[in-house]
């Protein structure tokens, strides 16, 4: 794989960063303040894209499967079925939140530029868009959209100037505190959100390690300046509605070509991965036509569900994901082998329950890497108990 193979790579994660969803969540960390907050954005992206996102693009890319698939050698064809469904599910969720941020933001400016609104129409575009993106052929996605990274990239410097030269535009931000170890693990949570995804862009590589640092490097810099911006303009502003922000912001027309396209560049590789997820369990039809279909559903759920949850749905992402890949890269990297699939799948439970328990105990690192220290520990010993058992 040449460099240019590199560079696409590292522009197509780099968009998959740039979105209104990274930033909404990063205002969720401004009651940490200047100091606290970066830290915690930074330490959460550290351990999401070293300790998860990095070794799995390397399995993927090493066993030529997509993340998923490489969940076989330690649950089965029976976990691969299993992984696929929650998998596609969570790629669905994020795809109405991805049309649901970018409507309520685009309604936003077209409210102050145009004084007018369509949660509809705005989510309609957005979800046609998406669906061109996943029709394109791909020569022709990877030049369409390197080219729309580049300018997503400066127009995300404009709008980190803009926020950070920007004056209060609310008389008091009613935050919600949140702890040090909360905000370092919503920042791990939105890492592993693309956990089951990375692995689909390394399967076909021949430079392994390269093409996955190459990946991990384009997401971990624009998803820690996206969290940024979310940050700084709660703590700027005094607003905690990023909306506002940009609605108040002199970007007029610029904001919403960001958002827009920002928003497909993201969203269309969720679509896409939930697509893929889809058609290896069914081996029919194909995945743009699947890919747009997802679409169309998170476009449904986008109009008629909440946004309230999705603090939740993110730790749901992260009790779900950090367990089954831990279990995945102690048996590919430590043991060599693999315990019987049923004896991982109790591990497993067990690694969905103890997220949830480790929560409650606000430790500084959040739960995630907590976990995969003492589950990995764990099934690490289970497997040197049972070397005769191991599978190969």
């Amino acid at each position: 794989m040449g460099n240019t193979k590199l560079s696409g790579l590292f522009l197509l994660w780099l968009g998959a960063s740039i979105s209104i969803a990274e930033i909404v969540t990063g205002t969720l960390v401004a009651p940490l303040g200047w100091i606290y907050g970066p830290i915690a954005i930074i330490t959460g992206h550290l351990i999401g894209c070293i300790l998860f996102l990095l070794p799995a693009g390397y399995i993927s890319a090493q066993r030529h499967q997509t993340a998923i698939q490489a969940t076989e050698m330690s649950f089965g064809k029976l976990g691969v079925g299993l992984f696929s469904i929650l998998n596609a599910l969570q790629l669905l969720g994020w795809t109405a939140v991805m049309i649901v941020n970018a409507q309520l933001a685009m309604n936003a400016i077209n409210q102050r530029l145009f004084n007018f609104k369509s949660p509809i129409l705005m989510s309609s575009i957005v979800a046609i868009l998406i669906i061109i993106w996943l029709l394109l052929k791909h020569d022709w996605l990877f030049r369409v959209n390197n080219f729309i990274v580049i300018l997503l990239a400066i127009g995300s410097i404009i709008l980190l100037f803009t926020v950070i030269t920007s004056g209060q535009i609310a008389p008091h931000a009613n935050l919600v505190a949140i702890s040090f170890g909360g905000a370092v693990e919503l920042s791990v949570t939105m890492a592993l959100s693309w956990l089951p995804l990375i692995g689909d862009y390394t399967t076909t590589t021949s430079k392994p390690f390269l093409t996955s640092l190459a990946s991990v490097a384009g997401y971990f810099i624009g998803s820690c300046v996206m969290f940024l911006i979310g940050m700084a303009s709660v703590l700027i502003t005094k607003s905690t509605d990023f909306t506002t922000v940009l609605s108040h912001s002199n970007l007029g027309l610029i904001a919403l070509l960001i958002i827009v396209f920002s928003t497909v560049t993201t969203t269309f590789m969720d679509a896409y991965s939930a697509a893929t997820n889809i058609n290896n369990l069914t081996h029919f039809g194909k995945v743009g036509i699947w890919g747009s279909a997802i679409t169309v559903l998170g476009l449904v759920i986008a109009l008629t569900v909440s946004l309230s949850y999705y603090q939740n749905f993110l730790y749901a992402i992260g009790a779900v994901f950090t367990p089954l890949f831990t279990i995945v890269f102690v048996s590919y990297f430590v043991l060599k082998g693999s315990l019987p699939a049923w004896i991982n799948f109790c591990w497993w439970i067990i690694g969905v329950i103890s997220y949830h328990w480790m929560q409650t105990l606000n430790l500084w690192s959040g739960p995630t890497l907590a976990l995969l220290l003492c589950l990995g520990a764990c099934v690490s010993l289970n497997g040197f108990l049972m070397k005769n058992k191991l599978r190969r």
